[in-house]
């Protein structure tokens, strides 16, 4: 039976020659409904993304010839379509500007109309807070110029309104994130400038953009660079502060009078359609106005530039990598960045293209650069942005499409990763350990095992690569077997094997006290007839035996009888799931169950981690006893090993997500409301107690001379410390009033609490004129009312009455930052208590200070009304409750 279609609403045209022959001939002209159209126009402008294949000239063309006569009847789908590809493949924003040109020139309403909508949609996301959007789309906006569409004014103007608050941070109307907010702004600009800084030099306006970003560039603090590097010293090309490095770059560039990077580096697809764009009109873009910030916007910080390769040292000597400080060397690692970004969750279609830019730049060393950015992404601190699994699985897919080209390079970048581990900062120790043995398994654990070895002879047991051998080691054995592993480690590597990962039971000798009970309970729960209330009995009845015994001898009865298998040890754990909760309800009886479980499987690491997590999800154990446990006297000695740490983070994620446990749990918590403060309040309690712990055992620690024991030994815990502190960054941001108090105790190590406030102006965002917050927080009360006196003339002059002249000094300016942006959005009482009285005590002591200085005299007046204006501005944000009459500031 055949289909009709009804033709109406269709636009028509007179048929083409071909067509008037195809009727002729019997053939019927075919109708392409409405979904389809949609379909092939998605398809078509995804594929300006896809490299190789057909030319980028010949898919616009086709596209620009396709959508020729669509435009307006399906211009919502186009520009619908138009986001997506320009948000999901922001290596190809030209191509898609291209496009616009191309449409533009065809049809000047749809170009107005695509203006219109583009800069909507960069409000919005700016409004929601999705940076990373914000600056695709600006650089969109940004090669409509090339394309002819957008007037080199009013281009200007919106680069101008981004750069605002650079040149006048007073202007901003923002107490906190202010210079996170600048630098990302900037940043977004800088990036932009090198596709038409060439177009813009003439203007008028162009060189005080330029000179805005200058004085923003160098005026800035850098704080979170020592923080935030990979590396603690400068053997290594130093890693450089992301917007300081592209503004060096685009300066190089401007003295270079724009001059075209080499290798094409820069897509300009628009200038195969040069004398087709020139002749269209252009748009002046809509006025826009930059949302000031508003609280609870949190911006990206400035990233470091991850290095290991020098640009004149490459294992391939005919090849080189542009100079760390050139424009090229950005545009090639942003060409990378861009790839990873669009296809990190389809690693071969990653991998090829990634292999495609190195193809089509032959003369430059593009395969170490690919290896560089993806091992730099893996590594960034505080996090990644993804798993370590989608690092590794690009690069061993790289490794098996260029088997000859890529192993090496990832050879050679491993090895300068090891031969640094002295300096490398602990918190990014797990994921080169994770990714190392990742790619090893896929290769058959074939490694230059006897090099290593050679580096490590005379390596005491806590220095930094004998930990990451043993650490390497012990993770190959998990993703193979002991054996394999054994016979593939040259002998001068044997010390680095672990025990044979086999269980030690140890009620087996009768002299043992619980001996005897073991015996009758693993009599009774062989025999598969055995109720489980016959094990209550047991237990019950053996009074000359402890509680704490009975527990432990129940552990070991259960894991010695399931030990073949994890299969065996779980079925046997849900047997006897109720005998556990009835034995164990407290902190003690449930550090029994843990140290019974340590006891037999103390030679397996990968099985006390499994054992005790799925015990957590039984709600066998419960998360606050394991991290008493872990960083109790038995474990202690445990602290240096992967797998505390590992267990650890596993225990905070089942707190996060009570999804994650048991089958009867992941029921109530679906069928319950949600209740997010709970569950915050949850987190917030065990990662506040981690903390406190942590610093309870650094402080039983002594932190030795450079190259001893107790110093590899408690820097190595320090940085698991700073590890923790990154890794939960969002949720210990909430708790800064109370890591300030912790800081703040004088009998601290020195080391700790540099640690702990160098974390909180990271977190704080906050900018302070000539002096860190780490060294004014560090300062003695002399030097900080030294300060503030000299604070003054660094601001806005002695004499000044301005009101807001008191949050340019630092000391309110830390205290100012730290409430509302750690109590945004909260109304937690506790959390408002805390607030108001460490607001109130602080502000107290500055005023004091502030009054007490001769040099004050002639600004009193002018210092207790901004004292007044804040106490006001704190009482609307935290209102005084029942349990709080105190006002702010007692004068």
């Amino acid at each position: 039976m055949k289909r009709s279609v009804s033709l109406k609403g269709v636009p028509t045209r007179e048929p083409s020659s071909d067509e008037d022959s195809d009727t002729t001939t019997g053939k019927k002209p075919r109708l392409v409904l409405d979904q389809d159209v949609v379909k092939t126009m998605d398809t078509m402008m995804h594929g300006l993304s896809y490299l190789g294949g057909t030319s980028i000239e010949l898919k616009l063309e086709n596209l620009s010839c396709f959508l020729s006569s669509l435009l307006e009847s399906h211009k919502s789908d186009i520009l619908r379509i138009l986001e997506n590809c320009v948000l999901e493949h922001p290596g190809h924003v030209s191509a898609y500007a291209t496009f616009v040109g191309l449409a533009n020139a065809r049809n000047f309403r749809f170009g107005s109309d695509c203006l219109q909508f583009m800069v909507r949609k960069l409000r919005h996301y700016l409004l929601n807070g999705e940076w990373l959007h914000v600056r695709v789309v600006l650089r969109f906006l940004v090669d409509l110029l090339n394309c002819n569409v957008v007037t080199s004014a009013s281009l200007m103007k919106l680069l101008t309104a981004f750069v605002a608050e650079c040149e006048d941070p007073c202007e901003a109307g923002s107490v906190s994130d202010d210079q996170s907010r600048r630098d990302w702004l900037a940043f977004c600009v800088l990036s932009a400038l090198p596709f038409v800084g060439k177009e813009l030099d003439q203007k008028p306006d162009f060189q005080r953009l330029l000179v805005t970003l200058q004085i923003h560039v160098k005026k800035r603090e850098a704080l979170h660079v020592p923080l935030l590097s990979v590396w603690r010293d400068s053997t290594l090309p130093p890693l450089l502060d992301q917007l300081e490095s592209l503004w060096h770059q685009v300066k190089a560039m401007e003295e270079h009078q724009w001059a075209e990077p080499d290798h094409q580096l820069l897509p300009r697809p628009y200038l195969a359609f040069d004398e087709r764009l020139s002749a269209a009109l252009q748009h002046s873009l809509p006025t826009f106005e930059m949302p000031p910030h508003q609280r609870g916007w949190s911006y990206p910080q400035s990233e470091l530039i991850f290095r290991i390769f020098d640009f004149s040292i490459t294992s391939h000597e005919e090849l080189k990598l542009p100079p760390s400080l050139s424009i090229e060397r950005y545009l090639l690692e942003a060409q990378v960045r861009h790839v990873l970004q669009s296809h990190h969750l389809e690693r071969k279609k990653c991998a090829k293209h990634m292999l495609f830019i190195a193809a089509s730049k032959p003369e430059l060393a593009v395969c170490h650069s690919i290896v560089e950015v993806i091992l730099g992404e893996m590594l960034r601190l505080p996090k990644a942005a993804l798993p370590t699994i989608n690092y590794g699985s690009i690069l061993i897919e790289l490794c098996r499409l260029q088997p000859y080209k890529m192993p090496p390079i990832v050879v050679q970048a491993a090895n300068i990763i090891y031969s640094h581990l002295e300096s490398m900062n602990v918190a990014c120790f797990d994921r080169l350990v994770n990714w190392l043995s990742l790619h090893l398994s896929n290769f058959g654990f074939h490694w230059h095992w006897g090099q290593w070895a050679h580096d490590c002879l005379g390596l005491g047991y806590f220095q930094p690569k004998a930990i990451f051998l043993r650490e390497l080691v012990g993770k190959c054995i998990r993703l193979s077997y002991y054996r394999k592993i054994a016979t593939l480690l040259p002998p001068s590597l044997a010390h680095f094997l672990p025990p044979m990962p086999h269980p030690k039971f140890k009620y087996i000798d009768p002299l043992i006290s619980g001996a005897t009970l073991s015996e009758l309970l693993l009599e009774a729960m062989r025999d598969k007839r055995t109720e489980v209330d016959r094990i209550h009995a047991l237990l019950k009845g053996a009074t000359t035996t402890t509680e704490l015994r009975k527990i432990n001898v129940f552990t070991q009865n259960c894991l010695h009888l399931s030990c073949k298998s994890f299969s065996h040890t779980f079925a046997t754990l849900a047997k006897y799931h109720q005998v556990f909760k009835d034995l164990a309800p407290a902190e003690e009886e449930q550090h029994a169950i843990m140290e019974g479980i340590f006891e037999v499987w103390f030679n397996n690491q990968h099985y006390i981690l499994v054992v005790i997590e799925k015990m957590i999800r039984m709600e066998v154990l419960m998360p606050k006893y394991v991290v008493s446990w872990l960083f109790g006297p038995l474990m202690r000695r445990e602290l240096t090993k992967m797998y505390t740490w590992e267990l650890l983070h596993v225990t905070v994620r089942l707190v996060q997500n009570p999804q994650r446990l048991g089958p009867r749990k992941r029921h109530l918590v679906k069928d319950e409301p949600k209740d997010s403060a709970l569950t915050d309040s949850a987190i917030r309690g065990i990662l506040l107690d981690i903390l406190q712990r942590i610093i309870k055992v650094l402080s039983a620690e002594s932190d030795g001379p450079d190259g001893s024991v107790e110093h590899y030994r408690f820097q190595w815990i320090l940085g698991r410390m700073q590890e923790t502190l990154f890794t939960y960054v969002d949720e210990y941001q909430k708790l800064g009033s109370k890591l300030v108090k912790i800081s703040e105790d004088v009998d601290l190590n020195n080391s700790i609490a540099k640690s702990i406030q160098a974390f909180l102006v990271y977190v704080m965002r906050s900018v302070l004129p000539g002096m860190s917050c780490v060294d004014l927080m560090a300062a003695t009360p002399e030097g900080q009312k030294q300060w503030l006196c000299r604070a003054p003339r660094a601001g806005l002059g002695e004499g000044s009455q301005q009101p807001n002249y008191l949050l340019r000094t630092p000391l309110v300016a830390i205290v100012v930052n730290l409430v509302l942006s750690l109590t945004a959005g909260s109304r937690d009482a506790a959390t408002v208590l805390d607030a108001r009285r460490f607001v109130g005590a602080t502000l107290q002591k500055c005023l004091k200070d502030l009054v007490s200085c001769s040099e004050f005299s002639g600004v009193k007046f002018g210092v207790l009304d901004t004292v007044s204006r804040i106490s006001g501005l704190l009482e609307q944000q935290f209102p005084r409750g029942t349990a709080d009459r105190g006002p702010f500031l007692v004068t």
